[in-house]
């Protein structure tokens, strides 16, 4: 497997080396950083979400602007640069990224996600309002699965040496 593939258990170890610059720059521990505002907790702990509702060969990819725009039509602006899909082949120099999905619509998703399994949690189990929320969370997992977007990195020869970060969670 890709050289670059980073496998994290708990979100710790995950944090860390997601912020090593900051922490680095900024010379304090992952938990001083925490405490004092330092670094993006809502956005890494959604990323956090995302990797946790990925399927056993799905990786989440970030890739540089210039590569993206070579390798997409996209017309809408805003450029995607992190994406979720799978490594089907791989060579010495590139990988054959497939299934592909810019990750943001996916992160939102897989935070509704967690926020609904809390809110099950949370409500009797013979409520109406709990067999509201399952509903909803059936209907958000359903996205999730479709990927309800058109990916627009499919079937891409990627070469390693431009593969900023490729990540995945294991339980």
């Amino acid at each position: 497997m890709v050289d670059a593939l980073r496998t994290y258990t708990d979100y710790d170890s995950f944090a860390r080396e997601w912020h090593a610059k900051t922490l680095r720059d900024r010379d304090v521990t992952l938990e001083a950083a925490q405490e004092r505002g330092y670094l993006n907790e809502q956005s890494t702990r959604r990323l956090w979400q995302l990797l946790g509702l990925l399927d056993e060969d799905d990786v989440f990819i970030q890739l540089p602007k210039w590569l993206v725009e070579e390798k997409t039509d996209d017309l809408r602006g805003s450029l995607a640069t992190t994406f979720v899909g799978y490594i089907s082949r791989e060579t010495e120099d590139a990988v054959l990224f497939e299934d592909s999905s810019p990750s943001d619509r996916l992160m939102q998703i897989a935070h509704k996600i967690e926020s609904l399994e809390n809110g099950v949690e949370n409500f009797a189990v013979d409520s109406d309002r709990r067999k509201q929320l399952n509903d909803k969370l059936q209907e958000e997992h359903r996205k999730f699965e479709k990927r309800d977007h058109a990916p627009y990195l499919s079937d891409e020869r990627l070469p390693k040496s431009q593969l900023i970060t490729v990540i995945q969670r294991r339980e």
